[in-house]
């Protein structure tokens, strides 16, 4: 009786187990829409089923690990509903390998092939070489050899030893290439299984159906190791053209899933802030006492006043003007911006495949073409280059992010710069980069410069001259900077005895002269001199 109750309870096991199998089906799905945010990717996938009656599970497998739980939507076309929503991670599973992991294993696989028939030439070569030398004696002891013979004999053996230590110098060539070779495949595969061994995750959605039909079932979520950062390519062709600009966003992603032919969307929203709005606490003054730090309790830490942290409002996105956009086949022209009330969204029309190996792929935005004024700036006392500057005005408008920048001038790649828009005023200064064709000088006049002792003071003249000499064959704008020395205390005293022509800033110091200059000429004599007077017992840097 016990026997025949254990296989009841056996078939009753078996029998659930098999129909909890049977409600449980794999979806065929494919990634048809990323969302990039600057950190962060939200992934659309599309797959279709067939249901049967009553409640089943659809398992979407082989998903990215880095899926955030909380940001799972199910939703799907048919005559049928939605139930539940569950994540969870999938250990067991193997990764599946790419076609490049494969083509490469077939590639390592021959390498190996080729090198151990290297290497059996090479102790073939050796071992006729080793013989040859082990019987290089003529006749016996008591037997003459004939001098021909011994020619016959030496041309031989020097013949062929030639012939053998070439074809090893040959095969030890062939051999570090493809030991080389293999070095390298093995490097690469490495990268590429780094992911292999990592645990994919697993989304079912239960749903229930009243009849047999054929349904299409749609999912959305976030990934974490995703995100795009905004760089620009800046061309001017010479100083009276207007300045093009290239919006760029690198996007990046290694998240598991290869993102292949998608329609892409770039946000600059971060989902990576917090929503939650900040609020106020109560500023409490109270009267600072200062602590002397101990070696056994760091006092000064546990009883100095805390500074208010900082809140952080996210300003809202100004609205888009109509822009000129250049003609060129990139994917600049197929972007439609869209604005939302917190953020702007680029829609791109033509699929891209941004592969889950963690590279920078760059991704054409917009073109603009930006009205700019040029101008020359030099500050000699920090460096003597001229460097040349695009002043744009309106650059607000094109929803602009803080970024690296690429620069050409006169079709030449001049260097790199870094856009900072949050700080940035109403007019943009983009530095094209160094002219040396404009010499600058900076001298001191040793004439007008002096140090003397009066009473308890002492007392320091300098002066500075400045000369600009312009080489191009056109005329230049130029500004050019230098400085007066401001006192900080009140026992040092500044007196500016000459300044040639320049507009003198009281609160900066700092001293400006705007340049027109011709071709081939050149301004003189820019002249700051000044004095300071400080207590001779004292030391004060002046030059």
């Amino acid at each position: 009786m016990k026997k025949f109750l254990s296989g009841l309870v056996l078939i009753c096991v078996l029998q659930i187990s098999v129909k909890a199998q049977e409600l449980q089906k794999p979806i065929k799905s494919e990634i048809k829409d990323v969302t990039v945010f600057l950190s962060g990717a939200q992934i659309t996938r599309t797959g279709s089923i067939n249901l049967s009656t009553g409640t089943t599970e659809v398992v979407f497998g082989d998903l990215s690990q880095y899926i955030v739980p909380t940001s799972i939507q199910a939703s799907g076309k048919g005559d049928f509903t939605i139930l539940s929503v569950v994540h969870q991670m999938n250990y067991l599973k193997n990764q599946i390998k790419s076609k490049e992991q494969i083509l490469l294993e077939d590639s390592l696989e021959k390498c190996k092939q080729q090198l151990e028939y290297q290497k059996g030439l090479q102790s073939v070569y050796t071992q006729e070489s080793n013989m040859i030398i082990a019987n290089q004696s003529l006749g016996g002891t008591n037997v003459g050899v004939k001098v021909q013979d011994i020619k016959d004999a030496a041309e031989f053996f020097r013949t062929r030893l030639s012939d053998i230590k070439m074809k090893q110098i040959e095969i030890n060539a062939k051999i570090t290439k493809l030991n080389e070779k293999i070095t390298n495949i093995n490097n690469q595969l490495a990268t590429l299984n780094a992911n292999m061994n990592m645990p994919s995750s697993e989304v079912i959605v239960t749903v229930s159906s009243k009849e047999a039909i054929q349904a299409g079932v749609t999912i959305n979520y976030m990934v974490t190791s995703a995100g795009w950062t905004p760089s620009y390519d800046l061309r001017a062709v010479d100083i009276n053209s207007p300045i093009s600009m290239n919006y760029k966003a690198n996007v990046y992603q290694s998240s598991g899933e290869d993102w292949k032919s998608v329609k892409l969307t770039l946000s600059t929203g971060n989902t990576s802030q917090s929503g939650t709005k900040p609020y106020i606490k109560p500023w409490y003054l109270a009267f600072y006492v200062p602590y002397t730090y101990n070696n056994e309790y760091n006092a000064y830490n546990q009883q100095r006043p805390q500074a208010p942290k900082a809140s952080v409002a996210r300003e809202e996105v100004s609205k888009v003007n109509e822009i000129t956009v250049a003609d060129a086949v990139s994917s600049s022209s197929y972007t439609q911006v869209v604005e939302n009330q917190t953020n702007v969204e680029f829609d791109i029309s033509i699929p891209y495949t941004i592969l889950s190996d963690s590279k920078q792929h760059a991704v054409d935005i917009q073109t603009y073409s930006l009205p700019a004024k040029y101008q020359y700036y030099c500050a000699p006392k920090v460096d003597r280059d001229a460097f040349l500057l695009a002043r744009v005005t309106g650059w607000d408008q094109y929803n602009l992010l803080s970024g690296e920048v690429n620069l050409f001038y006169e079709g030449t790649y001049v260097g790199k710069s870094y856009l900072e828009t949050r700080t940035a005023k109403d007019t943009l200064d983009i530095s094209l980069g160094r002219d040396k064709n404009i010499a600058v000088t900076r001298i001191k006049l040793k004439d007008f410069s002096s140090s003397a002792f009066i009473g308890m003071n002492k007392k320091e003249l300098s002066a500075w001259e400045i000369n600009v000499r312009n080489k191009k064959k056109q005329d230049i704008n130029i500004v050019v900077e230098d400085q007066f020395p401001i006192s900080s205390d009140k026992d040092i005293e500044v007196e500016r005895l000459e300044m040639t022509g320049g507009k003198y800033n009281e609160s900066t110091g700092i001293v400006t002269w705007n340049l027109n200059i011709k071709p081939g000429e050149s301004v003189k004599n820019l002249v700051m001199k000044y004095s300071v007077k400080y207590p001779k017992s004292k030391t004060v840097v002046i030059n």
